[in-house]
């Protein structure tokens, strides 16, 4: 029993201090801001205008600001149409498939493929295939019929206002380029066949791929019969911890943080709704807390989820603000039962690993 305890209680402790402990990164205050400014452009636009509920589709566009945060603004001009133009398909495909459950499914495991293989074997940056699945799953949960338990949105003019997203946020990053001074700090642009000189998938990027195209499957199948509220926000949960990594220490911490990060930020949530936050003041909100997701999230993942989380459900709850217990207690249900998924896979998969001939000579778990 000595010796369990000499090997468990330092992993147990490193796990929890994780849950702290600041990485040694740059605090992305000009991200934060480019992605606020992003989500909030379409997002108070359609609420000037009277549709708010617009500009939350719209919203779903915005994510396209977050990659190539590390590149020039002459580099992110060329790579971003390429990103935006990955969101709008994501989005178009999870809404051509929602006359079935079934057929919905298979199209949410189909762009996760694409996105895990494109964007690990490209090595794109953070953040990663996520936005990908995530535009694709909520564009799907928007146009499902309501008897299929989405929210019956037609789904044509849903993409249309992701593509008006992406494309505003896309403005949001070059337009600094109109000034002089800034284009001239930024010099011309290297190219994307310098940038991206060549696809390569290997052997830890493919096992991280393969995991989260099965972990798709899998929280897909199985959310509606274990009650999930929304079956996205398990995958989406899935989905964010085995991407990270194909370290064994990495990923259990990674559904750590986003367990307790999730329930964290939902003490966040319940205070900002005090006020009961709506029109303009919901547009600032949501833009603050975008910002600051973009700030921290590369120094502490957990402390990324204290804005995530009251995001979401700021979202999600839009327009319903009396209406709240239902939607917290399911993001709770739902993360908990995504990381869990995550990591049993993840657990599971590592003796079939190490038998595969593919994967026999990588060697990307370690202790937790």
């Amino acid at each position: 029993m000595s010796a369990l305890m000499q090997r468990y209680v330092p992993r147990t402790r490193r796990v929890i201090r994780s849950l702290i402990q600041l990485h040694p990164a740059p605090w992305r205050w000009k991200v934060g801001l480019e992605a606020g400014l992003a989500l909030g452009l379409p997002l108070g636009l359609f609420t000037v205008l009277g549709h708010q509920g617009w500009g939350l589709q719209a919203a779903l566009g915005a994510f396209t600001a977050l990659y190539g945060a590390s590149l020039s603004r002459r580099d992110r001009m060329d790579l971003l149409p390429l990103v935006a133009a990955g969101l709008v398909l994501a989005s178009g495909l999870g809404v051509a498939c929602t006359s079935s459950l079934w057929l919905s499914n298979a199209s949410l495991v189909v762009v996760s493929a694409v996105a895990c293989v494109v964007a690990l074997g490209f090595r794109l940056g953070p953040p990663g295939p996520m936005m990908f699945v995530l535009v694709s799953a909520v564009s799907a949960h928007l146009a499902r019929p309501k008897e299929l338990g989405g929210a019956g949105l037609p789904g044509l003019p849903l993409v249309g206002l992701v593509a008006v997203g992406a494309a505003l946020a896309y403005l949001v990053i070059i337009a600094p380029l109109l000034l002089p001074s800034v284009r001239q700090r930024h010099g011309p642009p290297s190219g994307l066949r310098v940038l991206y000189p060549r696809f390569k998938l290997d052997r830890e990027a493919a096992l991280m791929a393969l995991r989260v195209v099965v972990a798709v499957l899998i929280t897909s199948l199985v959310s509606s019969p274990l009650g999930a509220h929304r079956t996205y926000w398990v995958v989406l949960s899935a989905v964010a911890v085995l991407q990270a990594s194909a370290s064994r220490r990495l990923t259990t911490i990674r559904a750590v943080q986003r367990m307790m990060g999730t329930l964290l930020g939902i003490g966040v949530f319940e205070l900002l709704t005090l006020k009961q936050p709506s029109g303009l003041w919901l547009v600032a909100l949501l833009m603050l807390l975008q910002a600051a997701t973009e700030v921290v999230v590369a120094r502490n993942y957990a402390l990324a989820l204290l804005f995530i989380t009251p995001m979401a459900l700021l979202n999600s709850t839009a327009g319903h603000p009396g209406n709240t217990l239902i939607s917290v207690e399911g993001r709770v249900f739902d993360t908990l039962l995504g990381a869990t998924i995550a990591l049993l896979l993840f657990w599971l998969s590592e003796g079939l690993v190490r038998r595969l001939p593919l994967f026999s000579q990588a060697k990307p778990s370690d202790a937790p």
